[in-house]
């Protein structure tokens, strides 16, 4: 049997600039590399306490496995993609002997420190030092070992190094800064300092995205700081810090040592004498209900963005009463109305037609309006619902409907209460894009609406009537139907606060 394998290359050379290389595949020669300590015992250990502390090695690592080519090679290091060559100096001070497999150590006019030879196989590593610091957010370096061919040349600066991806092989290595803990060690270069900083937003439609909102100022941002060699997870914070968002929402805390680990998030306001209080909604609440950022900063670090949005007492709805009695008959006689959407069964937002609002004109447009919901009716015998489409034709057909609303066909509670949100939406004393706090409107299991707006609650309901007219006792969709009924109600009646178009005030509480 012919088997075939196929190998893609990427074929691509090295760039000659002075500030970049060029992003290829990895090589395809045997052998394994790695990085390690100057002992040469610990394989691939990944994270290094300081730049020299970082050695490169190659080998097998048992008797089974491929030994790399014997020859001369150059090493370098990059960032992470290899776009940039962070080596500083000449690639023939780069240069690696492999002799039976094995890393031998530097060699070239110049070469670089040999490592402790590694006892496991007999090689015998390189220190990698000098290199500049990665432009890399988490600190993460790349090492390439290079083997010498006719296609391997060194560019014009004596730094870059020309060469095809069959004849690199690549391992990548963070380092951190032990240097403020062991100021006399000698491998130990000055230490790096960097900031961490972000943004406090206000979210007016609780999309937990900044869309360009305003910044909100004086809010707390509480910071918790451990220098490198601290372990956050034992040791109490080395630096325990409030910084203040400015007139910009802008906050910023530093320097700190490079490799500090951080934790930071936010002091929610104090409800304020007004009654306004604030919810946050970014970032989003880890599994143990941590609602903030934690990290390690080898570079500085930015986006550590909050975002909040304040609420005050709902007003401007009007109930099932209201829209029965003489004052609502005469709203809908004289309006003001809006030309707002009516919400179908499928999701698709479909506009009411504009048309005139005075005296039984404006009723008519009012009940044409009404009609296009999935309403639902019930029979006149108030035990015996039947689940049936509501359409008003008159004022007094609509009112008697009303008033007879009942929940023994859920359905039909959720259709009144339905009727009377969106005629308030539709004259103007609600908006389908206010931001409504329903944390407490939930079901038997304990799932609630949160932070939705009166549109979205209007659409769910109409979908929901469209799909279940008939939700007595036992019903599987009766629940849900009686969340959203509740959601409307409370709407209404004016019992759930309301969020702000712009920010509340920010209040602190001295205890």
């Amino acid at each position: 049997m012919n088997i075939r394998r196929m190998l893609t290359f990427v074929i691509a050379v090295i760039s000659v600039s002075a500030a970049s290389v060029t992003v290829f595949a990895q090589g395809g020669f045997f052998g394994a590399i790695y990085t390690t300590l100057g002992d040469g015992q610990t394989v691939n250990q990944n994270v290094y306490p300081n730049k020299p502390a970082v050695y490169l090695n190659g080998g097998p690592q048992n008797p089974n496995a491929h030994g790399l080519p014997d020859g001369t090679y150059y090493f370098q290091v990059t960032n992470p993609s290899g776009s940039v060559l962070l080596s500083t100096d000449l690639a023939n001070c780069r240069q690696e002997m492999v002799v039976a497999g094995k890393m031998a150590g530097g060699t070239g006019p110049c070469p670089h420190p040999n490592a402790t030879v590694n006892d496991a196989n007999g090689s015998r590593g390189v220190q990698l030092v000098p290199f500049n610091d990665t432009p890399n957010a988490g600190g993460e370096y790349k090492v390439w070992l290079i083997r010498q061919s006719s296609t391997t040349t060194v560019a014009a600066d004596g730094i870059h190094i020309n060469f095809l991806p069959s004849n690199a092989k690549t391992d990548n290595f963070k380092v951190l800064n032990f240097c403020q803990q062991n100021p006399n060690d000698p491998t130990c270069q000055e230490l790096g300092t960097v900031t961490i900083s972000g943004h406090k937003f206000y979210d007016a439609n609780a999309s937990t995205v900044n869309e360009n909102e305003a910044p909100v100022e004086n809010i707390g941002i509480h910071v918790l700081i451990w220098h490198p060699g601290s372990d956050p997870s034992t040791a109490p914070a080395d630096e325990d810090a409030v910084v203040q968002t400015d007139a910009n929402g802008n906050w910023t805390f530093g320097p700190v040592p490079a490799g500090s680990a951080y934790k930071v998030d936010e002091i929610l306001p104090d409800p304020c004498p007004d009654g306004s209080y604030w919810i946050q909604t970014a970032p989003a609440a880890d599994s143990e209900g941590f609602q903030g950022y934690t990290g390690t900063a080898f570079q500085n670090v930015t986006g550590l963005d909050f975002g909040d949005i304040c609420f005050t007492d709902g007003t401007g709805g009007f109930t099932l009463g209201y829209w029965s009695n003489k004052n609502g008959q005469k709203r809908m006689e004289t309006g003001p109305i809006t030309d707002v959407y009516v919400f179908y069964a499928d999701g698709t937002p479909d506009q009411n037609m504009n048309c005139g609002s005075s005296g039984a004109n404006g009723i008519n447009c009012d009940l044409a309006f009404l009609r296009r919901f999935n309403l639902r009716n019930t029979s006149s015998v108030k035990n015996n619902p039947n689940g049936l489409d509501f359409d008003p034709t008159s004022y007094t057909q609509f009112r008697t409907w009303l008033l007879s609303g009942n929940a023994i066909n859920m359905a039909y509670m959720l259709s009144v209460q339905l009727s009377a949100t969106s005629l308030d939406v539709r004259h103007q004393t609600l908006s389908d894009t206010t931001v409504v706090d329903a944390r407490g409107v939930c079901n038997s299991n304990g799932t609630c609406l949160g932070l939705v707006t009166i549109g979205e609650v209007r659409r769910l309901a109409n979908e929901s009537l469209g799909n279940n007219g008939f939700t007595v006792t036992g019903d599987p969709h009766r629940e849900d139907q009686e969340v959203l009924k509740n959601f409307l109600d409370s709407v209404n009646n004016n019992r759930l606060a309301f969020g702000n178009t712009s920010p509340c005030n920010v209040c602190y509480i001295t205890k």
